[in-house]
């Protein structure tokens, strides 16, 4: 006769109808001792009392739960995860902490195969902890979680001095793990979460003029890695793990980063897990024609190398490199990462460059991620209506010039009943479309300069101060 472990065992991989007639030989009905009633017997896997703390006072009521639980066996529900539902609620199987152990062991092994960053892994990890954030719920069942349990720990995170913006990484994490439990099954819906309001982050950035200057300071053969930062856009875990292999004819296939910001961190798929490919340009180009052997193909061996130590380069080793560089261009200190990629989206957007173009170039899943450069942008609109005061490094870049005073009379010249607006195509050009929003942002401009601003429609304007 099969025991309950060989029943379950043998259950995977199987069709229904067999899954089916396997789950009737799970589970038996016995007497309990003092007579008082019935109990359901799947050991070594556990044995139901009662129905979520009603007992089973006759064969018949523990014969109907037996077959419902069987019946939930056969159409593919695990066998623990089934039992818990009709155990009392603050039985051991049922406490939020055998949960969480369950969900990080899935965790660690999605980790394992690429499809989780170890970073993530990590901070997991450091929630589930004894004495770490999620361990609040040590006590509690997961069929006690409601929103009201979710708020007094929202502000029992408050107390431990957590900022709006930890608490709500935290319990994003906690949500992903309830997510996790109704997939399973588990629980039948997810609360819902409090988020608290957290003001969003405003990046620093250079100007370009600042980052040309820093990019200059640092030593010609460092400085290749920090062309494809700050002139691609690409995230240093991408950059650092780009091989000789991704760069062929002037273009750069971008389909891999390193996980980790040491040089034994895996590598795996970018952050989106989509590859790019990106033009490469002539500064950078240049560069890898004079620094890069092309033998190194046949090696597989990185595009930028760390010349201190002959492979891969840290991040640590980044920042250093970045932050003597400042220092020695006599800028004020940004990040890296601001000082590169975001800089060079802010730049991008300033010279208007199409919104879903930018979200490919920089890889970035949500085109949301791509508008919060939109916003650091806003002096391109002052250059704009000020074009003498845009000291602009390149000259295609410079609104300064007839293109940019051309601007300036589009602004100033009577549109009917448009506002004008940049094409898409040129961003020098403005084209007719009705859009409110930008005559409304230009008047509050226009007010800046100290100039009483046109009317809606825009009416000729004689001169104006700016």
């Amino acid at each position: 006769m099969s025991s309950p472990r060989q029943i379950v065992a043998s259950l995977e991989d199987t069709d229904r109808g067999i899954r089916l007639d396997l789950v009737g030989r799970l589970g038996k009905v016995r007497r309990r001792k003092d007579q008082k009633g019935y109990f359901l017997d799947f050991r070594p896997y556990g044995r139901v009392y009662s129905n979520r703390g009603i007992a089973l006072d006759s064969r018949r009521a523990a014969e109907r739960l037996l077959a419902q639980i069987q019946g939930q066996v056969g159409d593919g529900a695990g066998l623990v995860s089934v039992l818990a539902h009709f155990l009392p609620v603050e039985s051991k199987p049922n406490l939020v902490p055998q949960r969480l152990a369950q969900w990080l062991e899935v965790r660690r092994r999605e980790e394992a195969s690429g499809t989780l960053s170890p970073r993530t892994l990590e901070v997991l990890e450091s929630y589930c902890r004894p004495a770490g954030h999620f361990s609040f719920f040590a006590s509690l069942s997961i069929f006690e979680i409601r929103y009201a349990t979710l708020e007094d720990f929202s502000l029992w995170l408050a107390d431990r001095s957590q900022s709006p913006k930890s608490r709500r990484n935290i319990l994003s994490a906690f949500r992903g793990f309830l997510s996790w439990l109704k997939r399973r099954g588990e629980i039948r819906e997810v609360p819902s979460i409090p988020l608290p309001r957290a003001e969003e982050y405003e990046p620093r950035i250079l100007s370009i003029e600042d980052q040309d200057r820093v990019l200059a300071a640092i030593p010609d053969d460092e400085r290749g890695i920090f062309l494809g930062l700050g002139r691609l856009g690409l995230r240093p875990g991408e950059a650092r793990a780009l091989a000789v292999t991704d760069y062929r004819d002037g273009w750069l296939t971008v389909d891999k980063a390193f996980k980790g910001k040491f040089v034994a961190s895996p590598i795996r798929g970018t952050k989106t897990g989509k590859p790019k490919r990106l033009p490469v340009g002539e500064e950078l180009g240049d560069w890898i024609e004079k620094h890069v052997d092309p033998a190194a193909r046949l090696t597989q061996s990185f595009l930028f190398v760390n010349p201190r130590t002959g492979g891969p380069w840290t991040h640590r080793a980044l920042e250093n490199v970045w932050r003597k560089a400042i220092a020695q261009a006599d800028v004020p200190y940004v990040p890296l990462y601001e000082g590169t990629k975001h800089t060079f989206a802010t730049d991008a957007i300033r010279r208007g460059v199409p919104e879903r173009l930018l979200q490919r170039f920089l890889g970035h899943a949500d085109v949301h991620s791509t508008r919060r450069y939109a916003r650091l942008a806003d002096n391109a609109l002052v250059a704009v209506l000020r074009p003498e005061e845009a000291r602009l490094s390149r000259p295609s870049h410079r609104l300064g010039t007839s293109q940019g005073q051309g601007l300036h009379r589009n602004f100033r010249g009577n549109t009917s009943d448009y506002w004008w607006a940049p094409r898409d195509s040129n961003p020098g050009e403005f084209s007719k479309k009705p859009r409110k929003s930008m005559y409304l942002v230009v008047r509050g401009l226009w007010r800046q300069c100290g100039s009483d601003p046109p009317q809606a429609p825009f009416r000729p304007v004689e001169s104006c101060t700016c």
